[in-house]
């Protein structure tokens, strides 16, 4: 749980925000799956710190720069520039979360779903029946609902360490290095875009990159690595999330096909998927975005609150169309 630093781009001040939205919905909910400890944002340069002062209006309340001297757990080389500080930085006990949010919920394991069926205003799955949908993971080619939206993978590690190393608090550079608890460290980085990744090439190679890098700022040299995790996140092209209702893609470019060069229609006259809305493309940042981005779709289903152009499937639709054309 990681504020973005040192830009004033929308897509850092949105992501600060869904930080701090997020921070106080664990904090509220389950503070006990929360470890804060807070995050050391270190710079990479001097002109890092001229733009972050810049951009400081953009970061979470609760921060502070740090320099050299009041961090020395970091080594000299990767400190000289020293950092921002925040407090409310922290780990998500992602398992544990996951499992207590799913109480009293019924949940359905080892479902493939290739199609879905709308019959007589239903969705059928096999025997599951249900009046609306939400897509909220996958890939583009799971669902041809999910086409326009042009989702990506992107791979990263995350290493359990085993050491002695003691850290004050978490700390985040070009990877992520968890405060000490009970003699274990975590390290993690999504790091590898789609078309670098390879499923034929063994991931050994990143593994070691990572703990490398991770000796370069802090300094570990007994470990053991105790467990490795690796998966695949969603990400759009632009990095913001997705939520909204499901544009039927093909019907709407049959009926407006001059959508390919530019022109524009309203998203009101699109052709959508009854009942069917999409949360997806949070990417690496998955528990800072998630629980701002559920909020924006609840508001728009209970109470047709307009969600905004930085999210909404019409934007996506826009670019998948322009693509159709080429």
């Amino acid at each position: 749980m990681s504020p973005k630093i040192c830009s004033d781009s929308l897509y850092t001040v949105f992501v600060n925000e869904a930080f701090e939205f997020s921070i106080k919905f664990y904090k509220d909910n389950f503070p006990e799956f929360l470890e804060q400890k807070g995050i050391l944002r270190l710079l990479k340069s001097a002109k890092d710190i001229e733009k972050c002062k810049l951009c400081e209006g953009n970061l979470p309340k609760k921060f502070k720069y740090l320099n050299q001297d009041e961090i020395s757990f970091v080594k000299k080389n990767e400190s000289r520039f020293g950092g921002y500080f925040f407090e409310d930085g922290a780990i998500i006990d992602s398992a544990g979360l996951i499992k207590k949010m799913l109480e009293n919920i019924k949940v359905v394991e080892g479902l493939h779903v290739e199609h879905l069926d709308f019959i007589d205003n239903t969705y059928v799955i096999e025997n599951i029946k249900a009046k609306g949908v939400i897509l909220c993971a996958g890939n583009s080619k799971d669902f041809e609902q999910l086409e326009f939206c042009m989702l990506k993978n992107i791979y990263g590690h995350r290493l359990d360490i085993k050491t002695h190393m003691k850290l004050p608090f978490h700390l985040h550079k070009s990877c992520s290095i968890s405060a000490d608890k009970n003699g274990m460290i975590h390290i993690g980085a999504t790091h590898i875009p789609n078309h670098k990744y390879s499923d034929s090439k063994s991931y050994e190679e990143y593994v070691g990159q990572m703990i490398t890098l991770a000796k370069s700022y802090v300094g570990f040299d007994s470990f053991e690595v105790e467990k490795i995790h690796f998966g695949a996140r969603n990400s759009t092209l632009d990095f913001f999330p997705v939520a909204g209702k499901a544009i039927n893609a093909k019907e709407t470019l049959k009926k407006y096909p001059y959508i390919k060069n530019g022109s524009l229609v309203p998203k009101e006259k699109y052709i959508y998927h009854p009942n069917m809305y999409i949360l997806s493309g949070v990417g690496a940042r998955g528990f800072v975005l998630a629980p701002k981005i559920a909020e924006i779709l609840t508001q728009n289903i209970c109470n047709n609150i307009v969600i905004s152009k930085k999210i909404d499937t019409q934007r996506l639709f826009i670019k998948f169309a322009k693509k159709q054309f080429i």
